[in-house]
């Protein structure tokens, strides 16, 4: 039997508490890839997190639903300032494990690169980890190149390394 495929929109105000809860849940799994930790995020209210998730003229959070389950996660923001709004960086891009390699981050990439040139962006950036080989994949079949070679960072005694990658839309 086929199973649907998830529903990818962008999240709004009611999907706030499930976004929460998916967003520990990748936290758990990959502390190191982001940049607050579980405990800062358990502090956020509904309110913060709907600010961040509401979609605004600057930015936009897709989600995939598989039924009414959040399943997958990525956002697109425009950079604020004057001079690089014309540029954009798609960030938080997770899927739940039970959903992986079924499509759904291409999708979601799909979506957000969609998005941008509805926004009228001119490029996307990202950044990801230098060991993810298979997110660089990812991104790279999108259309996305990395602008550098991967560099290493010293924050707070633990190195980050990321590489930066850029999908040109004009």
């Amino acid at each position: 039997m086929e199973t649907d495929r998830p529903t990818i929109r962008p999240l709004c105000a009611g999907d706030a508490a499930a976004y929460a809860l998916l967003r520990l849940s990748a936290i758990d799994e990959d502390p190191a890839s982001f940049l607050s930790t579980r405990e800062e995020e358990e502090k956020r209210s509904i309110g913060e997190i709907e600010a961040r998730i509401c979609s605004t003229a600057n930015q936009v959070v897709f989600g995939a639903f598989a039924g009414p389950t959040l399943v997958a996660v990525a956002g697109l923001r425009r950079y604020p300032a004057r001079p690089v709004q014309q540029k954009g960086f798609l960030w938080g891009l997770f899927v739940a494990r039970d959903h992986r390699r079924s499509g759904i981050a291409r999708r979601l990439v799909a979506a957000a690169i969609e998005q941008a040139r509805a926004m009228g962006l001119t490029r996307i950036a990202l950044n990801t980890d230098a060991a993810n080989a298979g997110a660089i994949a990812l991104y790279r079949s999108a259309g996305f190149e990395a602008v550098d070679e991967p560099w290493a960072e010293e924050i707070d005694d633990d190195v980050d390394r990321e590489v930066e990658m850029v999908l040109q839309l004009r």
